[in-house]
Formats: structure tokens, sequence, C-alpha cells
């Protein structure tokens, strides 16, 4: 349990330092956005925004599971989901006022110029850039020292975020220097794509998960493969279920044991089971082991028993 806690606690650290990185971003980009009144950089705002709505949903996530990590609660899991799904819809609901302006400007009054007309300002997505790359470092190098999954998720999405960074960038270069719309148009779609992108794998995970869909079939056979190894023909496995919930999963395993085992001997087992589980993937939280016992074992050693008493 310490080593998990550790491992939790060292993501926890890498994640609020990335949460940082992007409410810094964040206000940089939102105050040229206002003073410039650049759509692009509104966008990009509005992207940095909903970033940092996922990184803080989890870091509180990595924190709440640090303190009740002994204990199973599924408040801790879903407070997750239902935050990232809020977070994202009021930041998505915002942006939509400015964005239904300029696309009605653009539709009804095609004479208007450009809202990013100054160079410079690509500086501030630059810099933006700069700062997305960090938060990319920080979170590979805490996944190379914790293995846990999620900081791999977040630093791919970094990676992402880096390149849509400079694509922003690119674009508000053309845009300034050639003063075409059309190009501020496209920039700006470019960057929804890649927020809505963000959100809509929020979505997915939020429903799967809520509705209980959300299936590992793939960790499933590999835990199977484990017990198996590892316990042999000493335990007959019942079933394996795994789900995800948020960022982590929740596995239940049913065996069917030798109905003579002592208490201690399940125990012993039961504590292995855990262990060989997050061997396997650190990011599972919680791990229930049912034990039933063999009542063929039973019937066999009945049968056996008076087929022993008819002979004598």
């Amino acid at each position: 349990m310490r080593e998990i806690s550790y491992r939790f606690r060292e993501g926890f650290d890498a994640v609020r330092i990335v949460f940082i990185v992007s409410v810094a971003g964040f206000v940089l980009e939102l105050v040229f956005a206002v003073i410039s009144h650049s759509m692009i950089l509104i966008t990009d705002a509005a992207h940095w925004a909903v970033d940092g709505a996922l990184e803080f949903t989890t870091m509180m996530a990595l924190y709440l599971v640090m303190k009740v990590l002994k204990r199973f609660s599924w408040g801790v899991l879903f407070f997750e989901l239902v935050l990232a799904l809020l977070v994202s819809a009021i930041v998505i609901g915002t942006y939509m006022v400015p964005f239904i302006d300029y696309i009605n400007s653009y539709v009804t009054e095609p004479g208007v110029g450009v809202t990013t007309s100054n160079p410079f300002l690509a500086l501030v997505s630059l810099i933006g850039g700069v700062l997305t790359f960090y938060a990319f470092s920080c979170l590979r190098k805490a996944y190379a020292e914790t293995g846990l999954e999620i900081l791999k998720v977040e630093y791919m999405h970094a990676a992402i975020d880096t390149i849509a960074s400079a694509l922003v960038t690119i674009g508000i270069i053309v845009t300034s220097l050639t003063q075409s719309k059309a190009v501020e148009l496209l920039t700006i779609i470019a960057s929804l794509f890649f927020m809505f992108h963000s959100v809509a794998d929020i979505v997915e995970d939020s429903v799967k998960s809520l509705l209980g869909l959300n299936i590992d079939v793939e960790l499933k056979y590999k835990l199977m493969t484990v017990l198996s190894e590892r316990f042999g023909e000493g335990i007959k496995i019942r079933d394996v279920d795994v789900r995800k919930i948020g960022s982590f999963y929740i596995t239940k395993v049913e065996i069917y044991v030798h109905p003579f085992t002592t208490i201690a001997k399940l125990h012993r087992m039961r504590l292995d089971i855990m262990k060989m589980f997050r061997e396997v993937n650190k990011m599972i939280y919680h791990v229930d082991v049912i034990f039933y016992p063999d009542t063929e074992i039973k019937r066999r050693a009945r049968s056996i028993k008076r087929r022993a008493e008819e002979k004598l």
C-alpha cells in the first residue's frame, strides 16, 4: 500500500505542476485576447480552460484516492466524471457567445476585417506552446518514474496540444500578414477541433462509466492469465470483471477454492491477488475478491467415501 500511495502522490505532484502551467497559459492568452479582441486567441484560451479543467479533476481524483486508498468509495471516482463534464460545459457555453457573434459577422458583414491583425500576438501563443511542451516533459518524466497509465494519457494529450499551439502560432502570423478572414476562420476551426476532441473523450468515458459499459476486455484476460499462472490448479476462476470508472479501474474476482481452505490462507490469497493485479495495471484502484467453496470437490469426496463404504 505504501508503494501504491507513493505512485499516486508522485502523479499528483506532476499533475499539480501541469495544472499551474495551464492556469498561467490561460491567464496569459485571455489577457491578450481581451486586449486585442483576437478570436484566435479567445479560442485558444478556451482550449486552455478545458485542458485546465481536465487536469484539475485528474489532480483532485489522485488526491482523493491517496486519502481513501484503503477504503473503496464510488464517490471519489464519479466526482472526477461529473466535475469534468460540468466545467467543460460551462467553458464551451461561455465561449459560444463570442464565437456565434464572430460567425454572424463573418456571414453578414463580409467587409469587416480580421480580428487578429497584429503579428506579435504570435509570441503569446508561442509562449503557450513552450509551456505546453514543459508540461509534456514533466508528465512524461513522472510516467517513467511511476508507471501510472493516467500520466501517459496526459503527456500524450500535452504532445498533441503542443502541435495545436504551433498551428495557432502559424495561423496568427499568416492571418495578420495576409489579412485573410478565411485563414483566420480556418485557424479557429482547427483550434476548435483540438478542444472538442478533448471534450468528446470526456463525454464518452463519462457516459460509459456511469452506465457501467466501460469494460476493458483485454485487461480482463490479462488478469485471468496472471491468476492461472500464479495459482494453477489450486483455484478455479468463476469470473473476473473489470470496469473503468473515470481514470481508474474497478475489478471483481470470483474464485472457487477447496471447501477446507483456512481463513488465513484465503486472506493471504486475497492480498496476493490484489498485489498481482496492481502490478499488471497500476490504475487498478479497488479489487473485490470473492471466494466460493468448490462444491464439485465435496461431491467427489462424498462419492469416493460412499463407494469405499459400499466395498466394505
